[in-house]
């Protein structure tokens, strides 16, 4: 039996593969939920255990299950095994759960042929399904549709058993980023972690012939306190200079100052301005910038209290806040600090990062109930032109920013030390690890 993959994970998720899953729960999901399309570089999409998709007109989609679709037991999936696992969905809590407030309605019209119905007109149904949210799931939790089922192991760990001819996987925890890399050196992990390469290694990529870097669809922003005037997150946000962090973090981050600009790399960046007239002396209390404390948050962290302060006055103090208070308690008991977010776009679309936003009451929509912000993403993801949903996301992003409550920096790559072959890295950064192989001795 070939030895197993051994990868580099900076966290164990708590909620895997089941009601909390984020960001990287789902990288282990992934592997044990087949994906009902499978998104590949660029953005592509292809087949999954989907295999056919039509519109039938604005809100109702024919899906057809692949025939040779299999639980890891050997029977057929079946088209009611879809529809019941994303009925189930809806009941989830996590923070990729409320995708499936988009569909109205799923039910088998026969064991292979499923009639979805949502709740507005989707545009690409297909890349929202992609999400490994929408992988079935098995009552028995030691079935699964995907390429690995979950193995017993020790704390630490995480081991999943292939399926097929392909190697098993094992999850290693890591302490920190530099943990990761000695884990590598030494052998003892296959793949790092893609999300927490060391900030002082970006700075000699060349000597690490075995790196891969990919832009990830991962907006890094900065959340100012909430009470702030709207005046003075813009002045804010303007202190930033993108490039010059960029250039300080080595590449770790790509300058961004919207979210359609992960879809339109190289456009022009604002440069910094100063503000400190709408900073008085008097009034420049000492602020807390929270981030959850893994790479590069902590030196992004520091660079942007310095930018800041510069061009502002402001004195923002960095400080770490662990990850489960990161997930939960940034919109309550942080809600008056400044606080470094990722936003992880949940589907390929240019729409889904500003999606979460309409979900508001009226009275706290963006630029509010009569600014438009809602109807435009809502136009943009019934939109079946890729153009067209540019265009439309751009002019709401207009309404959002001016709102100053986001403010967009950076853009997240991925760098992974790599031992296998075939690995790939989509922009959502949820690889699929069972077309990976360990060279040969």
């Amino acid at each position: 039996m070939s030895k197993p993959i051994r990868v580099e994970t900076d966290l164990v998720p708590s909620g895997l593969y089941g009601a909390s899953d984020d960001w990287t729960g789902l990288t282990v999901t992934r592997q044990l939920a087949g994906p009902l399309f499978v998104e590949g570089p660029g953005r592509t999409l292809r087949p999954g255990l989907l295999h056919h998709a039509r519109r039938l007109d604005e809100k109702r989609w024919s899906l057809a299950p692949r025939p040779d679709a299999r639980w890891s037991d050997g029977r057929p999936i079946h088209a009611r095994d879809i529809a019941r696992h994303i009925a189930a969905v809806a009941r989830q809590a996590g923070p990729f759960a409320w995708l499936v407030s988009l569909i109205e309605q799923i039910r088998p019209t026969e064991a292979d042929r499923l009639l979805l119905t949502t709740r507005r007109p989707v545009g690409n149904l297909p890349a929202l399904l992609a999400n490994p949210v929408f992988g079935p799931r098995h009552g028995d939790p030691a079935v699964s549709s995907g390429a690995y089922t979950m193995a017993e192991g020790p704390a630490g760990e995480i081991r999943l058993r292939a399926t097929g001819p392909w190697p098993d996987v094992t999850y290693v925890l890591s302490c920190d980023a530099e943990h990761g890399q000695r884990l590598f050196d030494r052998n003892a992990v296959d793949v790092t972690c893609p999300t927490t390469f060391p900030v002082s290694r970006w700075a000699h990529r060349a000597d690490h012939p075995e790196l891969q870097v990919d832009d990830l669809d991962i907006a890094v922003a900065l959340l100012p306190p909430d009470s702030m005037a709207a005046r003075r997150k813009h002045a804010v946000a303007a202190a930033i200079d993108r490039r010059e962090l960029s250039r300080r973090l080595h590449g770790a981050l790509g300058p961004l100052d919207s979210f359609t600009g992960l879809w339109e790399p190289g456009r022009a960046i604002a440069p910094a301005r100063a503000g400190h007239e709408l900073f008085p002396a008097s009034g420049r209390a000492p602020a807390r910038l929270v981030f959850p404390d893994f790479s590069p948050n902590r030196e992004t962290a520091h660079i942007l209290a310095e930018q800041i302060g510069d061009n502002t006055g402001l004195v923002l103090r960095p400080e770490t806040i662990d990850y489960r208070a990161y997930l939960t308690e940034l919109h309550t008991t942080h809600r008056e600090d400044f606080r470094l977010v990722l936003l992880a776009s949940p589907w390929p679309d240019p729409a889904a990062l500003l999606l979460p936003f309409t979900r508001r009451p009226a009275d706290r929509l963006p630029g509010g109930p009569a600014s438009g912000f809602a109807d435009l993403v809502h136009r943009a993801l019934a939109a079946d032109d890729l153009h067209d949903r540019l265009a439309l996301c751009a002019r709401a992003e207009e309404i959002l920013l001016a709102t100053g409550e986001v403010c967009l920096f950076g853009r997240l790559r991925s760098a992974a030390r790599l031992r296998v072959e075939n690995y790939v890295s989509p922009p959502s950064g949820w690889a699929d690890l069972s077309v990976c192989e360990l060279p040969h001795d």
